[in-house]
């Protein structure tokens, strides 16, 4: 029992210890950054993001290190990330939008039906967290409603008790639906950013042909691999090879 207790004890220790230590180094490199060392700066973020910690702000802030160093791919990347955990927040948004207008290679996005553009649209509102907060409150207000249909007396209390019931739980099941959706776009893997100017070839060899060029940068969408080769379709519906050693998946 002592030793449980013991082990207890060290664990939470440990815990308010890293997150001390975590805390000193957001501090630190945020007066780096505000003094615009970015290069230290960036240093501390990478090594806060190498010990598996993760958040929208960190992707956010390792997205400004990067662009204000000069490293536009980078950027990219770590703004689409962020963007993923955060999909409604307006500072990644503009701020993806200014580094994108640095890249050279530019495509036109090719036009979505409507349904699939209002339904991204939708679940981008909110996170994968926030969804399911939204999930579990109405399932949680929905044991409420059918609370009332059982044990109330009064007919017009259980009467709107069971519709009350049906349409929160349908609401629950939907929440989830788009919790989960943001939850595969997060690990699914399914776009990279270019991080060297590349030909893009019409199949996986070096002695295919020559299709087009894209610039580093670029988001791409990732349709298949091959050993050292990744097919990749441009928003404008180009497709074509390029080696996966000058990708790197968001």
């Amino acid at each position: 029992m002592k030793k449980t207790i013991c082990l207890i004890i060290g664990i939470f220790c440990w815990f308010g210890l890293s997150a001390d230590n975590l805390k000193q180094m957001q501090d630190s490199a945020l007066n780096y950054y505000l003094k615009s060392d970015f290069t230290n700066a960036l240093r501390i973020y990478e090594n806060i993001y190498s010990q598996n910690y993760s958040s929208a702000d960190l992707f956010y802030n390792l997205g400004n290190c990067y662009y204000n160093t000069g490293d536009i791919a980078n950027a990219v990347l770590y703004y689409e990330k962020a963007l993923i955990l955060n999909p409604a927040d307006k500072d990644i948004i503009n701020n993806l939008s200014i580094v994108n207008s640095a890249v050279q290679s530019k495509t036109e996005a090719l036009p979505e039906v409507f349904y699939k553009r209002w339904y991204k649209s939708l679940i981008s509102t909110f996170s994968t967290d926030q969804w399911a907060i939204f999930a579990i409150i109405s399932f949680i207000l929905c044991l409420a409603a059918i609370g009332l249909y059982l044990f109330s007396k009064i007919t017009s209390v259980r009467k709107t008790g069971f519709i009350s019931g049906l349409i929160l739980l349908c609401t629950s099941f939907l929440f989830t639906i788009f919790a989960s959706n943001q939850a595969n776009n997060i690990s699914s893997g399914k776009y990279a950013v270019i991080f060297e100017t590349s030909l893009i070839k019409s199949s996986p060899s070096e002695e295919s042909n020559n299709l087009f060029e894209v610039s580093a940068g670029l988001k791409v969408e990732i349709k298949d691999t091959l050993n050292n080769w990744t097919n990749i379709r441009l928003s404008d519906g180009k497709e074509g090879w390029v080696e996966s050693g000058n990708i790197k998946k968001i």
